[in-house]
């Protein structure tokens, strides 16, 4: 499993869609920035709060997860070297999990930390809804990257059908339509937010409590390991 960890690691930090990861990472911070040196109406608060709901969760965290996610298992079938892990006496789960943790890692990580740094900037060193920030977009990234690595497995058109499921799915339907608010990884990981603090997200519809939020989480990591791991017992590796 370390080895398995470390190779892709260094796979995706390396390739290219790294640097667009950093650029995007680097947004946050960015804004946080601008809160104090441009006039603004509005609190540091309200500014912080739509910095993490619509600016990271909304956008940041899919799209980096997504990038990473969908390149756990796409280099190793697209160059037809899958078959490299799968021919040996390894329990499929012990090759799913490393690939998960490492798209969590080099992704999640880095938007995690930039969205704790950019509350800590705006409120002027919120230390404890900065680290309650982290961490609810760490369970976010971590459902995100279960959801992305199995679509990696599932499909060679997993990036397209992931941005179709993060602008159609995650910023339209699920953000105006009652009926499919407790399907949305964003809401379960602002939820979890506002379990970790509840003067967070105070000007944000979060809808779910903090027991749906958590529990969304850790059924959908649960589930779509399982299903990447039944995926890849029964792929026919060439």
């Amino acid at each position: 499993m370390a080895a398995i960890f470390t190779l892709s690691v260094r796979q995706l930090a390396g390739s290219r869609r790294w640097w667009l990861v950093l650029g995007l990472v680097a947004l946050p911070l960015l804004a946080a920035a601008l809160f104090h040196a441009a006039d603004t109406t509005a609190s540091a608060a309200e500014y912080a709060d739509d910095i993490t709901a619509v600016l990271v969760a909304s956008a940041i965290l899919p799209l980096v997860i997504l990038l990473l996610g969908t390149a756990a298992f796409g280099n190793e079938v697209s160059d037809r070297t899958l078959v490299y892990l799968t021919t040996k006496p390894v329990a499929r789960w012990r090759i799913v999990l490393p690939k998960l943790v490492a798209a969590l890692l080099v992704g999640g990580v880095p938007v995690a930390l930039s969205g704790a740094l950019a509350v800590a900037i705006i409120e002027d060193g919120d230390m404890h809804g900065a680290v309650a920030t982290g961490l609810g977009l760490l369970a976010g990234a971590a459902a995100y990257a279960a959801i992305f690595t199995w679509a990696g497995l599932a499909t060679q058109h997993a990036l397209v059908l992931g941005l179709v499921y993060v602008f159609i799915w995650e910023a339209t339907l699920a953000a105006y339509l009652e009926g499919v608010r407790f399907l949305s990884v964003r809401r379960y990981a602002l939820a979890v937010v506002q379990a970790l603090d509840a003067d967070r997200l105070a000007t944000v519809d979060v809808t779910l409590s903090a027991a749906a939020g958590m529990a969304g989480v850790i059924l959908v990591v649960v589930g779509f390991a399982v299903l990447a791991v039944r995926r890849l017992k029964r792929m026919d590796v060439p």
